[in-house]
């Protein structure tokens, strides 16, 4: 993955004087180098060329530089950036898609109806074409369409449930059959992650004096 495509934000990837590679704290959100890597996606931001750089961001295949274009997106809270890219990239399937439907979730007013497209059609996925079967699990990691389908699945139920106006129709699609099944192909406990992430996430942002609340109502 070559770091010149990213702009200024390439510095999120750095391991400078961190233990582990800049995307990695943002992973999990739970190590000591989080901080450091959010001041760094922070001062990138200040780039004329914000939305280039953040777009090549979610138009990589490859999961780490979605977690840096989450971030932003967030420091952004709706100013420059819009969601499109970031949902571009969860509709490819991204390793990373619990992260990033919690993201969706703070920064669209329109996540409720992008959720409720999903799930209607069975949080479908267009995994990134053109890829080497080494690159592809490099880039996008394990599992195939299906997996990704059910983690979709999975994340966005987690999370909807946050959404009082959300309720009545997750009710109902969670009593569908096949619904169900997909969410029973979900590997990774994507709830799990979804929740993990966002409790994670919220704690550094107000460390931050920034309370991060969901943009629709």
């Amino acid at each position: 993955m070559s770091l010149e495509k990213f702009g200024p934000f390439a510095s999120a990837f750095e391991n400078g004087q961190l233990s582990v590679p800049g995307y990695l704290a943002l992973l999990n959100l739970d190590g000591p180098d989080t901080d450091v890597v959010i001041d760094r996606i922070q001062s990138s931001m200040r780039s004329e060329d914000l939305v280039r750089w953040v777009d090549a961001l979610f138009d990589d295949p490859n999961w780490r530089a979605h977690l840096v274009g989450a971030i932003a997106v967030l420091l952004d809270g709706g100013a420059r950036l819009t969601a499109a890219p970031l949902w571009g990239a969860i509709d490819a399937g991204s390793w990373v898609t619990p992260q990033l439907v919690v993201t969706a979730y703070f920064a669209d007013p329109n996540f409720p109806e992008h959720l409720i497209a999903r799930l209607d059609h069975r949080c479908e996925i267009a995994v990134p074409s053109g890829l080497s079967p080494f690159t592809r699990h490099s880039a996008t990691g394990p599992g195939g369409a299906v997996h990704r389908s059910a983690k979709l699945l999975s994340s966005l139920l987690c999370i909807g449930k946050r959404l009082p106006a959300l309720a009545s129709f997750l009710e109902r699609a969670s009593a569908e059959p096949d619904i169900a099944e997909l969410l029973g192909k979900d590997i990774d406990n994507s709830s799990t992650i979804t929740d993990r992430w966002y409790t994670q996430l919220t704690a550094h942002f107000a460390s931050r004096q920034r309370e991060l609340t969901p943009r629709a109502k």
